[in-house]
């Protein structure tokens, strides 16, 4: 199970998540205007797989069953720009399962330590 939602996280939701995030998020780092067109239809993309993923959060705690994962760890980065950078938390919060998912392996310590060293001027550990 791990192999295939990692197989559809690579062709399903970075496919649909990437080009927001790009337009949304990392634009604006370079100081450019990201495209709105890009962004709808990337979010539109982005709705139907999160309809997949919120049927099989409520079946499973994780993706591939009741155990935490690289299938689920892959997911942090571009979902963490979507929801805190981007403010697109609307999109995992009609869907009860994929944000108590969320909110489950972005609290993670090790996590958080990654968003502390990685980004030091916005992000600190509290357990140190």
């Amino acid at each position: 199970m791990v192999d295939q939602w990692l197989e559809v996280e690579a062709q399903n939701y970075n496919p649909a998540i990437a080009p927001a995030v790009f337009h949304l998020v990392f634009a604006a780092w370079f100081g450019k205007i990201g495209d709105i067109r890009v962004v709808k239809s990337s979010l539109e993309r982005l709705e139907k797989v999160l309809d997949i993923y919120e049927r099989q959060l409520m079946k499973t705690r994780y993706l591939a069953g009741d155990f935490f994962s690289l299938a689920d760890l892959s997911h942090l980065p571009y979902t963490h720009f979507l929801i805190n950078d981007a403010g697109r938390v609307d999109l995992y919060i009609k869907r009860p399962c994929l944000l108590a998912w969320w909110t489950d392996i972005s609290s993670r310590p090790t996590w958080l330590k990654h968003l502390s060293k990685a980004f030091p001027h916005i992000f600190y550990d509290p357990n140190e």
